[in-house]
């Protein structure tokens, strides 16, 4: 069997929304061999699966983080009122449809009747308003809930929503993990921490066991609305390690594995039992700067940031050739981004120019990142491009659980690097939690942007049409530009290996995938 090899540079052809966020780094022993082994040949008679991440969650309430790894696990225990599809529509999942008021300001919902929960429950109406006003008091997608004014019953089986203002991207949201559909009864009977790690929703598969530092085990639901999911037995597994990681799909002991070192890619393509398949990722990887921290408050020391880093050293040093210069905050595959950006070119002698009109001849600052060997090797080109401008850069490496309370809860950071991922495929989601002062600190707005003029242009993007939405993020991108308050840097790629046998799996640029659309 030939190799298979499935990529994408611009995603949005084909998908127009999906799922975020950040990614945290837990501790494993190894892969381990506990759950059994993919050594069988005859795939076709096969009902199960292995499925590896590079990082145990720490939690599978949907509502209350943002882990990339969970996410793929939470879509397969909970449903949400809409589904994406492979060719970017929206598919009605557990609402029945919906109605838009001409102002754009009320959204109706009929609830989709006869669906139960994992314990037997049927879902309500209740249960629905019950969800969403639970993630909007969460508070992790306040980029998403920041329109909502109501939740509401419009009769028995409807639900209606009510914005303060219009926005484009509601559907998009309602799509998202963070809308997860919950049973009112379960969570307030277990209570918020026990569903952390025993969540019950209506999705496709049941949880069935959860072995911290080794598995986690999914069994299908064959009640399920949709119709029983082909592969029966999930089993995810958290290897930390992309050499362990590469090394155990390898040898069959899983069938799955996400995100494999750059420098191993042409061994995957060139292994006939494997399939290889990419997506430029809906995130900008950045040097971000806290404008709070003194000399940054200062546009012209931003400025020479910006001018004396070369995005050509990190596609080339860190990232294997696999990226592409970031010409602004937004990816490519988000509608709303436009080619036709400002940007800094590679310029050190302005740079110096910059730093000199600024009163430095030379400046130190510290850069905390977290622990990942690509962003130590990014940061440490960074750092001697910057070098050559008369920046000296101290680079801090941190624990994941450490650097996310030093940089979000805190602020307690000058520089990092890292990056901010979509919750669906829309400008919007990328730079309003980074850039609206509504989202200051935890929620994405790490550099403390407090400008009203930026946020007014960001609530203004927000509303606009589709065809005003371009422009729109334009103005938004020219403001960011213009006071230099972020450095992008790269758009990575991101890649899922598998065994070559199993289907239904499409690239997507944040990794996040429905289990119940594989088989083998």
């Amino acid at each position: 069997m030939k190799s298979k090899e499935k990529s994408t540079k611009n995603f949005k052809k084909y998908i127009s929304f999906i799922l975020i966020a950040a990614i945290a780094v837990m501790s494993l022993s190894g892969c381990g061999s506990s759950t059994g082994s993919t050594n069988d040949s005859d795939t076709e008679n096969r009902t199960d699966l292995i499925y590896g991440i590079a990082s145990e969650p720490n939690s599978l309430d949907p509502m209350t983080f943002a882990m990339m790894s969970s996410f793929t696990v939470t879509y397969a225990l909970y449903d949400t009122l809409f589904e994406l599809q492979d060719d970017g529509s929206y598919k009605p999942c557990l609402a029945e449809g919906y109605e838009v008021s001409e102002d754009g300001l009320e959204y109706t919902f009929p609830i989709r009747q006869g669906v139960k929960f994992h314990d037997g429950s049927e879902l309500t109406a209740k249960d629905v308003v019950f969800s969403i006003n639970r993630t909007i008091e969460k508070g992790w997608a306040a980029d998403m809930t920041a329109a909502i004014d109501t939740v509401s019953l419009a009769d028995e089986n409807t639900v209606k929503i009510t914005l303060s203002r219009p926005f484009g991207g509601m559907i998009g949201s309602l799509a998202s993990p963070f809308f997860s559909i919950m049973s009112e009864n379960y969570v307030t009977t277990k209570g918020d921490d026990a569903i952390k790690r025993e969540p019950m929703g209506t999705g496709p598969y049941k949880m069935k066991e959860w072995i911290a530092g080794d598995h986690i085990t999914l069994l299908a639901n064959e009640e399920y609305f949709e119709g029983a999911p082909p592969i029966k037995t999930i089993t995810i597994k958290p290897i930390v390690d992309k050499n362990t990681g590469l090394i155990a799909i390898e040898n069959k002991e899983i069938d799955v594995y996400l995100n494999i070192n750059n420098s191993d890619i042409e061994t995957v393509k060139n292994n006939e039992e494997l399939a290889f398949y990419s997506a430029d990722q809906a995130a900008v990887l950045s040097l971000n700067m806290n404008i709070e921290s003194k000399p940054l408050d200062d546009v012209k020391v931003r400025k020479a940031i910006n001018y004396a880093i070369n995005r050509d050293n990190i596609i080339a040093g860190a990232l294997e050739g696999y990226g592409t210069f970031a010409k602004s905050a937004i990816p490519p595959v988000c509608d709303g981004y436009s080619d036709d950006a400002p940007v800094y070119e590679h310029d050190v002698e302005k740079a110096k120019q910059l730093l000199a009109e600024a009163g430095y001849t030379n400046l130190s600052l510290t850069m905390k990142i977290k622990e990942d060997a690509k962003i130590q090797k990014v940061a440490q080109i960074v750092q001697a491009d910057l070098k050559e401008a008369g920046i000296y850069v101290t680079i801090e490496v941190m624990e994941a659980g450490a650097y996310n309370t030093d940089i979000y809860a805190n602020g307690n950071f000058q520089i990092t690097i890292g990056s901010w991922s979509a919750m669906f495929l829309d400008a919007y989601s990328v730079v309003y939690s980074q850039f609206h002062k509504d989202c200051y600190g935890p929620t994405g707005n790490i550099t403390h942007v407090v400008a009203e003029d930026l946020s007014e242009l960001l609530d203004k993007a927000a509303q606009a049409s589709e065809e005003e939405k371009v422009e729109a993020y334009k103005a938004v991108i020219q403001n960011i530009y213009d006071n230099a308050y972020q450095v992008p840097l790269v758009v990575e790629q991101t890649n899922i290996t598998t065994n070559a046998a199993l289907k239904g799996v499409v690239p997507n640029p944040l990794g996040v995938y429905m289990l119940k659309r594989f088989s083998w």
